[in-house]
């Protein structure tokens, strides 16, 4: 049982530094892309790939961390993230797009690993003790909402002839930190018994499966479509200043990783289904304020708000995912949720450019309540027996 605390305290600390990184990554890589790129639809390019590549290295991940274990991939993920943010730094200074684009696919490798610390947390430990170890891992992230904003807002222009140069140096210089916090890892392989292993297709197509994935694909690819264009529009068409985008950003990662501390705790007491269900509600709440207005108070409560039912959302649909599988399953079923839940985030940040652009603000904004309400109705007819049953 020490063991098993010891890793959650260790993952969440690794969480934070990972996200750290990507939350450095997802302020600015719009604007370091608008920079490079010769088309501006092309600004959030690298970070759709980056989401595209942790969507299909994350059943090869799963798989090998089935065979070789998880401390090994995790290391090897946060070596791939150093490398990636010194080679985005080298696109900065030598103003190579493709660098930019090879440095984001690295970063997405190492984030297709970090997609496993939460469910790493969650092996060997009682069902009951899943939801608040998955919980608390992802509360690690509240680390990278203090420190990413602020070392964006006081980085970006250090090196006044390579805007941005600094701030992925030190984002580099945290995975080097992050790499040595994960050397204290100690997760057993479970142990495989001989028995009928069910078929993939028998456990993810049980509805509750099916609308957890949905919720967390949702949840989490509107938070990357609306998150990616946030700094585009306060910056770019608002003119708002890179401190103010970094001030919002702060606060709305704040609200994605806060409430981990006790959302674990919400779903065992009120159940995964009505967890979700308050996730959409904050969405909804969320496109209401950012149409409202075009002032930093507006995307503040807005952003805001889309943390908070990214959360509500991606922890009650995880929770549902990691009770589903049994040990021998669990490198197929997790990377496989996961490579659908990327699909999505992928397709959300690239739109996130090509919409903003094209169509502005307020109805790429629109747009965002046409799956937001599909996934209110799913799991609206969703039967809390079921979620107990699974």
């Amino acid at each position: 049982m020490e063991i098993d605390k010891r890793n959650i305290l260790v993952l969440s600390v690794a969480q934070g530094l990972s996200i750290t990184t990507t939350n450095i990554n997802m302020i600015n890589t719009g604007l370091v892309g608008s920079v490079l790129a010769t088309d501006p639809s092309y600004a959030t390019l690298p970070l759709s790939l980056q989401f595209l590549t942790i969507a299909l290295t994350l059943i090869p991940v799963s798989l090998l961390m089935g065979k070789i274990g998880r401390r090994p991939m995790f290391l090897i993920g946060a070596l791939a993230a150093l490398i990636g943010c010194l080679i985005i730094a080298c696109s900065i200074l030598y103003k190579v797009f493709s660098l930019f684009i090879i440095g984001s696919i690295l970063l997405g490798f190492s984030q297709a690993n970090q997609q496993f610390y939460r469910y790493a947390a969650a092996d060997n430990i009682t069902i009951k003790l899943k939801s608040k170890a998955i919980s608390l891992v992802l509360a690690g992230g509240l680390i990278a909402a203090i420190i990413g904003p602020e070392i964006s807002k006081y980085s970006f222009d250090f090196f006044q002839d390579y805007i941005y140069l600094a701030t992925y140096l030190c984002a580099a210089l945290i995975q080097i930190f992050n790499f040595v916090i994960l050397i204290f890892v100690k997760i057993k392989k479970p142990k495989l018994i001989k028995i009928s292993i069910r078929p993939l297709s028998k456990i993810l197509m049980r509805r509750t499966v099916i609308i957890a994935i949905l919720a967390a694909s949702v949840g989490y690819s509107l938070m990357s479509f609306i998150m990616t264009a946030t700094p585009l529009q306060i910056v770019n068409v608002c003119k708002l200043g890179d401190s103010a985008s970094a001030t919002v950003i702060q606060w709305h990662v704040i609200a994605m990783f806060a409430p981990s501390f006790f959302t674990g705790s919400i779903i065992n007491f009120l159940g995964s289904r009505k967890v979700m269900m308050m996730g959409v509600i904050l969405y909804i709440m969320s496109i209401c304020f950012g149409v409202k207005g075009q002032i930093i108070e507006y995307f503040w409560i807005s952003l805001f708000l889309c943390g908070l039912g990214w959360n509500f959302l991606y922890v009650g649909g995880s929770d549902i995912i990691a009770k589903s599988a049994l040990p021998e399953e669990r490198a197929k079923v997790q990377g496989v949720t996961d490579f659908i839940i990327f699909i999505f985030v992928a397709s959300g940040s690239f739109l996130a450019g090509s919409l903003h652009n094209t169509l502005g603000w307020e109805v790429m904004l629109f747009y965002t309540s046409i799956p937001i309400s599909l996934l209110f109705l799913s799991i609206v007819f969703i039967n809390p027996r079921e979620i107990k049953a699974s």
